[in-house]
């Protein structure tokens, strides 16, 4: 049984959107401000990598 692509398309950026919120609050608070850079990377890849577990029921 997997999800269909929506769902799992919905979810996962409902996911990775709460994340890059997260990040831009916390990252400043520590004097780090550097977010956007690495978010850049990380953000498409935690994106693909949660759309592919939701839809396969992994998660």
């Amino acid at each position: 049984l997997r999800r269909s692509w929506p769902v799992a398309l919905g979810w996962a950026g409902a996911l990775v959107g709460v994340a890059v919120i997260l990040s831009a609050v916390v990252n400043p608070l520590f004097g780090r401000y550097v977010h956007w850079d690495w978010m850049a990377g990380l953000a498409p890849t935690l994106f693909v990598f949660l759309t592919l577990s939701l839809r396969r029921r992994w998660m």
